[in-house]
């Protein structure tokens, strides 16, 4: 098995029969290899990391993951054929090797639009055309997890909270997609529906988070002296209440930590407002302020009934199929996501459904 020069293309990844194979656990031998080449890059983490979800996304169909292997693999070659007839590699010997690495990957045009398209669902921090949101009046503005590990919540906005265990969200009398403010106690996971005209605006006991559309953790629990807000995608700001004017604006993979002490107007703002980068103890590349709210969940030949109950024993809301049917569509996957909404729409991508989310409801039909 040869594994990949260090400059590999994310989509060269993707195509590796052996990777496939490594991303779908179908060897220990095939796996340690991998696991031994991938720690020895700690610098491509991100990529392998994206190809990786590439490849168990494409992978994610009814059958066995035997046949799922199969698949993958005779798809992307049918898709280099049908990619190289359509544009031809003109005969010609002076091609300098940046070209001729292009030329090589250039049957993976087709595939990599395949890419892009499960791109937009993992990056995007708004839900698509497919889901739809309930209308209806948020009957509530306090929701609270009590002593469960989870609980989602999904605003009349579209925006996709979990709160973790002992937390609770409070809106404004008047939140609504054009006025979209709340108050934290505790910790919650946000997927902030993007509205560039419609800032959203998350309070805590002393800070203040504003951002168009991201995704974010919040760990701001009232006894506690450490306020933690940690970027995954996106941008937010973060504004002080203790020292009046003070902004932090974090990066994607980055924490602002802040630490409860004394007014001082002398204080060096830059020590006791803390810019970090995100801590990665594992191969995945997967931030440990989010380890609480990820989910994976690796499935074989089940039904979707069995996925949503374990859906909503995870995420913490109701999943109810209306159709008989749909309940019996059978799926084969890998799902590593921060919301259940990012879940349901992988799943959408192998056997399309319909799936209409209320706060605290979700109602999935043909």
């Amino acid at each position: 098995m040869q594994l990949p020069e260090n400059d590999f293309l994310v989509e060269e990844l993707i195509c590796n029969d052996s990777f496939q194979q490594y991303c779908l656990g179908m060897s220990l031998e095939n796996h340690l290899i991998w696991e031994d080449w991938i720690n020895t890059l700690p610098e491509r983490a991100a990529d392998v990391e994206t190809a990786r979800k590439m490849v168990n996304i494409l992978a994610v169909k009814q059958g066995s993951r035997l046949a799922q292997v199969k698949a993958l693999k005779d798809g992307f070659k049918q898709k280099e054929a049908l990619s190289l007839l359509l544009n031809p590699i003109p005969e010609t010997k002076a091609v300098i090797k940046v070209w001729s690495r292009f030329y090589k990957y250039a049957g993976f045009a087709a595939a990599a639009a395949i890419i892009l398209v499960a791109l937009y669902f993992i990056q995007q921090t708004y839900l698509p055309s497919k889901t739809t949101l309930s209308e209806t009046t948020i009957a509530a503005t306090i929701f609270s997890s009590g002593n469960t590990s989870r609980k989602t919540v999904i605003l009349t906005d579209g925006t996709v909270i979990t709160l973790n265990k002992n937390s609770e969200i409070k809106l404004a009398e008047n939140f609504n997609p054009a006025q979209r403010e709340l108050w934290l106690k505790g910790e919650a996971f946000f997927e902030v529906k993007h509205d560039a005209r419609h800032p959203f605006t998350v309070h805590t006991r002393l800070n203040d988070i504003k951002v168009l559309g991201t995704s974010f953790n919040v760990n701001a629990y009232p006894d506690a002296a450490l306020i933690e807000t940690s970027l995954i995608h996106g941008s937010v700001q973060v504004e002080s209440k203790k020292y009046p004017g003070y902004k932090v604006l974090l990066k994607p993979d980055q924490k602002l930590s802040f630490k409860e002490t004394p007014a001082d107007k002398n204080a060096n703002l830059k020590k006791i407002f803390l810019v970090s980068s995100l801590g990665s103890k594992s191969v995945n590349h997967q931030p440990e302020e989010i380890k609480w709210v990820r989910n994976q969940m690796v499935i074989d030949n089940e039904p979707l009934s069995a996925i949503a109950e374990k859906l909503q024993k995870w995420y913490g809301i109701e999943i109810y199929i209306a159709d008989s049917e749909v309940k019996d569509y059978r799926y084969s996957g890998t799902f590593e996501n921060e919301s259940v909404i990012k879940t349901l729409e992988a799943l959408q991508i192998a056997y399309p459904f319909e799936f209409k989310a209320g706060q605290n409801k979700i109602i999935i039909s043909k």
